[in-house]
């Protein structure tokens, strides 16, 4: 069981690793819908040339990422203000971490190519089974190793390794690959990156948003960073569940959209959004509700302060996580009917902007952990309703045969 400090110097890094992997795999989300369109148009070569395409670049993106985070790992937590008593351990933890960024890229991107084929299923079973290895390999490690970050840090690295294989063989037997014949095509390319550049942005965005935030959250003390830490473990959760429905929608309209089936397109999504919602807010309530109990086994039991923090954060986002759970369907219905862009609009400027007005105009006037946390619930809500607009918009023009094509 690692101590209160461990778990500190892992939260802080968790908006530095968004900050540097969320854009590419923004770029994956963009490829899942892609390759839905074309697997409903039943438009073969391009498939392939996909699939492999994204294999290979997000490879090479893990790559750059693991070389950045190599050398720029200190500037970050200098920029993030990482208290004193977590920085070292930050530092081995977040170099360890982003060294597995090529399997982490891999499984993401591959995950994407799976569900785009309306299997779900299994990247979840995936995740299921590296997290399961990566909480034996922590209890195993951390009895082992007398520096516990480094078992945290390792124990994740080789979870993710073991996700992306078993993504990459699941590939390769549904597509009949070969590695020294993997496609590779610069249209295919270009096309990803047409579609999945302004949901990279957004990814890139969220993280800048919270970095601000992140700052705010260290300058409480470890005690705030490890309670923050361990609760956003916990809405982890509702968000691995929810999210489940959000990537649903993206596959089964866009498959729909390609294949110029309406009536399909429209239950798909009011179902998926309908169950996200559900589940949101049967998930946050049970997690709020349990939560000092969780906070606690992750904390340890001499940890009241960081509890009552992370409880704090729990109220403001796991309770209301429903709220997150509809802009996912939401957002990923607007990227499926072509308009990406707009979706990435409405992030900049319902969660950048108006967080980073925020921490400069109304944090200052409230600085508690209390106001800084409350961010998080009103900027969901401003995103749910320019979400609903623009949804009920390209869902008319669609049903008018005015949708985008690619």
């Amino acid at each position: 069981m690692a101590d209160s400090t461990s778990v500190a110097s892992v939260g802080a890094t968790t908006a530095i690793f968004y900050l540097l992997i969320n854009g590419f795999m923004g770029i994956a989300a963009g490829l899942q819908i892609l390759l839905a369109r074309y697997i409903g148009a039943r438009d073969t070569k391009k498939i392939l040339d996909s699939v492999g395409t994204s294999l290979i670049c997000s490879v090479v993106f893990g790559i750059i990422i693991a070389v950045l985070g190599l050398f720029l790992t200190p500037l970050f937590l200098d920029l993030t203000n990482c208290p004193g008593d977590c920085y070292e351990g930050a530092v081995i933890y977040l170099r360890i971490y982003l060294a597995s960024s090529p399997a982490i890229l891999l499984y993401n991107f591959g995950s994407s190519v799976i569900k785009a084929n309306g299997d779900t299923q299994r990247p979840l079973y995936y995740m299921i089974f590296g997290g399961a290895l990566n909480l034996v390999l922590n209890i195993i490690l951390c009895l082992i190793l007398p520096q516990k970050v480094v078992a945290v840090a390792v124990a994740t690295a080789v979870s993710q390794i073991f996700c992306a294989a078993l993504t990459v063989k699941r590939i390769f037997k549904l597509y009949d690959l070969k590695l020294k014949h993997l496609p590779f095509s610069f249209d295919s390319l270009a096309a990803i990156l047409r579609f999945g550049v302004p949901l990279a942005v957004t990814n890139t965005l969220y993280p800048l948003a919270n970095l601000q935030i992140q700052s705010a959250i260290n300058s409480f003390g470890s005690a705030a960073v490890a309670g923050s830490s361990a609760s956003t473990n916990i809405e982890g959760i509702a968000g691995a569940f929810t999210g489940s429905f959000a990537n649903a929608t993206s596959v089964f309209m866009s498959q729909n959209i390609g294949a110029n089936l309406p009536d399909r397109v429209k239950k798909s999504f009011f179902l998926n959004l309908w169950l996200a919602i559900s589940l949101g807010v049967l998930l946050g309530g049970v997690l709020y509700i349990t939560g000092e109990f969780w906070l606690s086994l992750l904390l340890g039991q001499d940890s009241a302060e960081a509890v009552e923090f992370g409880m704090v954060r729990m109220f403001f986002v796991t309770l209301v996580y429903f709220i997150a759970a509809a802009n996912g369907v939401l957002s990923n219905a607007i990227q499926s009917f072509g308009y990406p862009l707009v979706s990435s609009i409405c992030s900049i400027f319902c969660v950048l902007i108006f967080r980073i007005i925020w921490m400069n105009a109304i944090y200052p006037a409230f600085p508690d952990f209390i106001c800084l946390n409350t961010c998080y619930t009103v900027s969901w809500i401003l995103l749910l309703l320019c979400n609903i607009v623009f949804t009920a918009v390209f869902f008319k023009r669609y049903l008018q045969g005015k949708f985008k094509h690619l």
